[in-house]
């Protein structure tokens, strides 16, 4: 195992960087897995993992939730789990902010302001749908630790989502139910951020003054080549940090 990881195969130390959970150091050390493909033919299950590396099943329960909610990893009833196919590059760098928040250490719910079908002209634009097309709307108040953190609006096709309609969504990311209820993974899209300040009515709903600096970050989420997903979060500038990854440069670039 690499030394950046800090975990050992069965039967050795259970090593790790000083202040770090053991959970966060298996579930880097299986992104660096799946990342290299190991895992392509089939993931292995929890107890057979507990064995692996040494470790609790509680602590493989804590590793693998932060890879099964952001999409990484499915999980549906009757089959084994399985690496999902370029799950890793589709939502970006915010690409679950349930999945950040876990691995941040933090406990999130969520307040469910809306969810319920809609017609809405500015969502199916940018779905590619026609004006009156039926949408499944989702808005929350992301918590994170018990603080309002973000105010989040998310459209999909009715047509295709409808079972999200009898989800609750307290404690459960959206993209782990669009894959376990309704067969879909998200695998592409593009997305923005920017940086505004919080409306009267935003700065009422999140506990702040109007005003407030916020990260703004508009999505569109497609499977193959057809957009599914129109996504609005606003988010508290003190409250999370976005980082990303990128692959080595290459001649100074």
């Amino acid at each position: 195992m690499s030394q950046q990881s800090g975990v050992k195969p069965a039967g050795r130390s259970k090593e790790r960087e000083p202040g770090r959970p053991l959970w966060k150091s298996v579930n880097a050390d299986l992104r660096r897995r799946m990342e290299q493909g190991e895992f392509s033919s089939g993931f292995p299950g929890e107890l057979s993992l507990a064995e692996e590396y040494g470790v609790s099943r509680g602590t493989i329960r804590a590793a693998l939730r932060p890879l099964r909610e952001s999409g990484y990893v499915s999980a549906e009833r009757g089959r084994n789990p399985r690496v999902v196919a370029g799950a890793s590059r589709a939502f970006g760098p915010v690409y679950s902010l349930l999945a950040t928040l876990r691995e941040a250490g933090m406990e999130h719910h969520s307040q469910v302001l809306e969810q319920h079908v809609v017609q809405d002209v500015r969502a199916a634009s940018r779905l590619e749908l026609a004006p009156d097309t039926e949408l499944f709307h989702l808005a929350r108040i992301r918590y994170g630790d018990g603080a309002p953190l973000a105010l989040d609006e998310v459209w999909l096709p009715a047509a295709v989502v409808r079972p999200l309609l009898e989800v609750d969504f307290t404690h459960t990311a959206l993209y782990r139910e669009l894959d376990q209820v309704c067969g879909i993974v998200l695998d592409g899209g593009t997305e923005q951020l920017s940086a505004v300040a919080a409306t009267e009515e935003q700065g009422l709903a999140l506990g702040r003054d109007a005003g407030t600096p916020m990260l703004f970050i508009e999505r569109v989420g497609c499977r193959g080549d057809r957009p599914l997903e129109f996504r609005r979060s606003f988010i508290l500038g003190d409250r999370l940090a976005v980082t990303t990854s990128f692959g080595r440069l290459k001649d100074g670039g």
